[in-house]
C-alpha cells in the first residue's frame, strides 16, 4: 500500500484555485474598466467610425503573440502540443466561427463580455450566459458520445487535419502593424490602448502558469490559456451533476474570477452599470428571445470552433496556429455582416462612446 499525503493535495488544490481566481479577477478588472470587447469594437466602427476598442484588440493580439512566443522560447514550452494543433476539422471551425459571430452580435456581446455585463447588473446577460452554457454542454455531449461516429464519417474525415501549419511571423507581424496603423492613425496615443497590452501579457502568463503547474503540481492539467465557452459548459455540467466538484477545473475558476473582478471594478467604475444604459426607445434592438438564440448559437459555435473570441482570437493566435486564424476570421466576418444587417434595421445599439481623446483635436 502506497501512503498518500492528503494534506499536500489539499494545499496544492488551494493554490491551483487561488491562482485561477486571481487570473480571472485581473482579466475582469481590465475588461470592465475599459470595456474591452470584440463585438463592441465592431459596433464602434459601424456606428461612429471609432477605432479605440479595435486598436486595443489589435494590441492585445500582437502582445499576446509576442509575449507567448517569448515565454515558449525561454522556458522551452512546446505550444504545438496544445489543442490548436492536432486533429482539427476545418469545416467545424468555419461553421462554429460563423455561428459564434452571429450570436455575439445578436446577443450584444461574446461570452467573456456577458460575464462582465452580468457582473455590472445586466439580467439579460445572465440569462444569455445560462443558455450559452447549456448549449455548450449539450454540444460537448454530442461529441463525447457520438464523436467516433462523427469523425469517422467520410465528409468529416476528409476535412480533418492532423498537422496544423504554424503562421510565419513574417506574415502576421506586417498584418498586425498595418491594422494597428489604420486603427491608430486618428490619434497615435498608445496609452489609451494599454488595456489591450495588459490583456495580451495576461494570455502569455496563463500559458506559463499552466505549464508550471503541470510540471510541479497537477500532471493532469492541460497546457492552456484563457477561453470561456468550454468552462461555461463545465459550469452547467457542475450544476447538473449536483455540484460535483470534479467539474471545477482551472478554467472554471478563471470564469468565477472574471465575474468577481468585474463586479468589484463596477462598484468603483459605475458608468457602465445597467442603470446608466442609454435610451433605445427610438430603435428596434433584438428581443430577449433573439438574444437567447444568439447565446445558444455562441454555445454551439464556440465548441465547434474550439474557442471564442478570446479562446481563439487571443489564446489560439498567440500560438501562431493557422486554425486559430481561420476561426477568428470566420467569427469576425460573420459578426461584421450581422452587425451591418442589424444597423440597416436600426437594431444595432451602442450606449457609450469609446473614442480616442486626442490633445488639440475635437
Amino acid at each position: 500500500i502506497v501512503s498518500r499525503d492528503w494534506s499536500s493535495d489539499v494545499c496544492s488544490s488551494d493554490l491551483f484555485n487561488i491562482v485561477a481566481l486571481l487570473i480571472g479577477i485581473t482579466y475582469g478588472v481590465l475588461a470592465q474598466l475599459k470595456q474591452f470587447c470584440f463585438s463592441g469594437g465592431i459596433k464602434d466602427l459601424i456606428l461612429f467610425k471609432h477605432t479605440r476598442r479595435t486598436a486595443s484588440l489589435i494590441v492585445a493580439i500582437a502582445i499576446a503573440i509576442f509575449s507567448t512566443q517569448a515565454v515558449s522560447f525561454i522556458f522551452d514550452i512546446n505550444l504545438t502540443n496544445t489543442r490548436y494543433f492536432s486533429n482539427v476539422n476545418y469545416i467545424f471551425i468555419i461553421m462554429g466561427g460563423l455561428l459564434f459571430g452571429y450570436g455575439m452580435m445578436v446577443s450584444d456581446g461574446c461570452s467573456s463580455r456577458h460575464i462582465i455585463k452580468t457582473a455590472q447588473g445586466d439580467k439579460h446577460s445572465a440569462l444569455i450566459l445560462l443558455v450559452l452554457g447549456i448549449f455548450a454542454y449539450l454540444t460537448y455531449l454530442l461529441f463525447r458520445y457520438y464523436g467516433e461516429n462523427i469523425y469517422t464519417s467520410k465528409i468529416v474525415a476528409s476535412t480533418t487535419i492532423s498537422d496544423i501549419y504554424i503562421i510565419s511571423p513574417f506574415i502576421i507581424a506586417p498584418l498586425l502593424l498595418g491594422l494597428l496603423f489604420i486603427t491608430l492613425r486618428k490619434c497615435m496615443n498608445f496609452l489609451q490602448v494599454l488595456d489591450g497590452a495588459a490583456i495580451g501579457l495576461l494570455i502569455s502568463f496563463v500559458w506559463y502558469i499552466t505549464y508550471y503547474l503541470k510540471g510541479n503540481y497537477f500532471t493532469e492539467i492541460k497546457l492552456q490559456s484563457l477561453s470561456f465557452v468550454y468552462p461555461l459548459g463545465k459550469i452547467t455540467q457542475f450544476t447538473y451533476s449536483g455540484f460535483n466538484t470534479d467539474y471545477l477545473i482551472f478554467s472554471v475558476f478563471i470564469v468565477f474570477g472574471v465575474f468577481i473582478g468585474a463586479f468589484i471594478s463596477s462598484l468603483f467604475n459605475k458608468q457602465y452599470s445597467k442603470k446608466f444604459m442609454c435610451d433605445s426607445s427610438q430603435q428596434n434592438p433584438p428581443s430577449l428571445i433573439q438574444k437567447l438564440i444568439g447565446g445558444a448559437a455562441m454555445g454551439v459555435g464556440g465548441v465547434f470552433a474550439m474557442g471564442c473570441t478570446v479562446g481563439q482570437g487571443l489564446s489560439g493566435l498567440s500560438t501562431l496556429s493557422s486554425i486559430s486564424l481561420l476561426a477568428i476570421i470566420s467569427i469576425y466576418t460573420s459578426a461584421y455582416i450581422t452587425a451591418k444587417h442589424l444597423h440597416k434595421n436600426n437594431a444595432l445599439i451602442a450606449c457609450f462612446v469609446f473614442d480616442f481623446k486626442c490633445r488639440g483635436k475635437d
